[in-house]
């Protein structure tokens, strides 16, 4: 297990250009200056760039070295220049695309882990757990290009929550999370629950939102026809019993 470090001070920043990483023969230096986070052309291997974020974002990465070296590289054509956030984004989607997932451990002091999230044959070598960190509707809305796994829920007035998750749900009636997937359950007729990539619980909920206002502008489907009966036959006895009145002198 490997530990990168996030000891990049800010305050240099201010002076000019600041080296993250030096140069060598697949790549020229990765900086940071006043553009942000900057990425020169070249080749660059999953656990530079790990080590490189780490660095500018000042964080703590746990993770095998070895395994996210076997994840190869990434080629970029052209420099690329992110601030914070792009910076934390684009590393989650690089990693995200090489079958790895980005968790926190604990976030107030800067600590994440990153997992493989399935070994050799698709074997998966993480399951869903109170690990992937919950998310307000409103957080998921605010970043939802960023690739982390997490938790989220909705509560739903109008549309059948538990429609909306069999919908949604990719993955048929599986009751366990698969990388790439969504997967969308519902406790009741208003609790959906969501767990994934932001980016997937993202349109779910913009998705969610708009079956529910929907359902709201629907009308009323039509009473069952038994219904309907029962309600008849109540009006023909309150008519008969009116009538009776009437005759006997006796309004009721």
């Amino acid at each position: 297990m490997r530990l990168a470090s996030a000891l990049l001070a800010l305050a240099p920043l201010a002076l000019g250009q600041q080296t993250i990483t030096p140069a060598n023969a697949a790549h020229g230096a990765i900086r940071a200056d006043e553009h942000g986070f900057v990425l020169p052309a070249g080749e660059f291997s999953a656990g530079e760039l790990v080590e490189a974020a780490a660095a500018f974002l000042c964080r703590n990465y746990l993770y095998d070295y070895g395994e996210v070296e076997r994840a190869g590289s990434f080629a970029l054509q052209r420099p690329l220049a992110v601030d914070a956030l792009g910076c934390e984004e684009l590393l989650y989607a690089l990693l995200a695309s090489r079958g790895f997932a980005v968790l926190p451990i604990d976030e107030l002091r800067g600590v994440w882990g990153i997992i493989l999230l399935e070994g050799e044959g698709g074997r998966s070598q993480w399951t869903p757990s109170l690990a992937s960190p919950w998310r307000s509707p409103d957080d998921i809305l605010r970043r939802p290009a960023l690739r982390e796994i997490a938790f989220s829920h909705l509560v739903l007035d109008n549309a059948d929550a538990r429609e909306v998750a069999r919908m949604l749900q990719q993955t048929g009636n599986a009751v366990a999370w698969r990388p790439g997937h969504l997967l969308a359950t519902a406790t009741d007729r208003h609790m959906l629950a969501l767990h994934g990539y932001r980016d997937q619980i993202a349109n779910a909920i913009l998705l969610a939102r708009e079956l529910d206002r929907l359902a709201a502008a629907r009308p009323a489907p039509p009473a069952p026809l038994a219904v309907l009966l029962r309600r008849i036959a109540e009006l023909e006895r309150r008519v008969a019993e009116l009538e009776r009145g009437n005759r006997d002198g006796r309004p009721r």
